[in-house]
């Protein structure tokens, strides 16, 4: 019986899930292709942690895929023995008009979640790390915590070639040529050397306008700084003691080890405030001033930090979309070629769920979670609403 060739390009989280998705249903055929390595630098999906939340404002659908997405990461945790989850609970400092914390809090606690509020004095007492003084709402959720990214991709990546799999890696894709639905999609590489696909997932990421520079998609990447913080106490800052937390836009973990810092324990903070557009292969010198203005604001949050050395800055992209939702989609000219994209720096937690769901819609079955909400469409729908409303 005649098995479909799935290609799928860019081997990032949402690119092997999917492979590993496919593999899992029997679908023999399977190759990623990856324009650097696994697990490289430049890489969205790369790096020590991300993490995992429940907490999404008043919005109940990204809370719900959160928690079918811990379950699939458990399920894996479950068959390999490999740790890959870390709970770490997740305190949220937020003001009562900033619409994500006590909607959050009303959300999950209908979802059944083990979310508590926390008064200013339980706060101090609890977590006396943070400076609590700006924020009148503060809630704890036990059950959130970090995924460990690097090891996720390595993970997946043994599995799909332990299941037949098949991994290209140092090999960008330059083109498709799919003029013909009567014939395979051909995909052009820079080597020289060509691939067919019965089916493609295109999951570059940022990387997206490569090769759908056509499609003029609305998805803006931009660069992202990450400090890593040394010299604190373990006491005080390691997992068990201290939480993974949610500031307005800043962010941050307990001290985990991160490769290529002398073997030190590190505070890894950030903001989620979206960046400065780039083009991603930009490799120019991160925004000094930028990273002054979050290091400042993390050390009236967290005073300790006035005694730590920033030991390490490092850089991200985003794939950012003007509503924030995800893109996964089918070529509007050719259903044979699907995209994900837009991830907007809070994908990677969806990881296993988004392979599903794109598996999904290669091997046209139904989704576990509707996708109607990620649909290219809705961006040309709401210009026709806003030009409506204009007349």
């Amino acid at each position: 019986m005649y098995q479909k060739r799935i290609v799928i390009v860019g081997a990032g989280i949402v690119g092997l899930s999917t492979a590993y998705a496919l593999l899992k249903q029997g679908i023999c055929h399977v190759t990623v292709v990856e324009q650097e390595a696994v697990d490289h630098q430049r890489a969205t999906s790369h790096g020590p942690s991300r993490l995992l939340r429940f907490e999404y404002g008043p919005d109940a659908h990204y809370s719900r895929m959160v928690q079918l997405s811990l379950h699939r990461w458990r399920q894996l945790e479950h068959v390999t023995g490999h740790t890959i989850y870390t709970r770490t609970g997740l305190l949220v400092l937020g003001t009562e008009d900033d619409n994500f914390t006590l909607p959050s809090y009303r959300i999950l606690r209908a979802l059944g979640q083990p979310i508590e509020r926390l008064s200013e004095q339980h706060c101090k007492q609890r977590f006396p790390q943070f400076a609590t003084h700006a924020h009148d709402i503060l809630t704890y959720n036990v059950e959130a915590g970090m995924l460990h990214a690097s090891a996720c991709l390595n993970l997946l990546k043994n599995l799909i070639i332990d299941l037949g799999g098949e991994i290209y890696e140092s090999c960008r894709v330059t083109r498709l040529t799919n003029d013909s639905q009567a014939r395979p999609v051909r995909i052009h590489l820079s080597s020289g050397n060509d691939l067919v696909g019965d089916r493609v997932v295109l999951a570059t990421g940022p990387w997206v306008h490569r090769l759908l520079g056509d499609l003029r998609l609305p998805v803006q990447p931009t660069r992202q700084h990450l400090l890593y913080f040394t010299g604190l106490p373990t006491t005080s800052f390691a997992v068990n003691a201290f939480p993974a937390f949610i500031a307005h836009d800043l962010y941050g973990f307990p001290l985990q080890s991160i490769h290529g810092i002398n073997g030190q324990v590190c505070l890894k903070v950030a903001s989620h405030t979206f960046g400065t557009p780039i083009d991603p292969d930009d490799t120019s010198s991160p925004n000094q001033r930028v990273i002054d203005q979050v290091a400042d604001r993390l050390r009236e949050l967290l005073p300790a930090l006035h005694r730590a050395e920033l030991a390490h800055v490092d850089s991200c992209i985003y794939d950012v979309t003007p509503d924030q939702d995800f893109i996964l989609d089918r070529l509007p000219h050719d259903p044979r070629i699907i995209f994900a994209t837009g991830l907007t720096g809070h994908g990677f937690k969806f990881g296993l769920l988004l392979g599903e769901l794109l598996s999904s819609m290669v091997c046209n079955t139904q989704p576990s979670v509707p996708l109607e909400r990620f649909q290219l469409a809705r961006f040309a729908h709401r210009q026709m609403e806003q030009r409506t409303s204009v007349v």
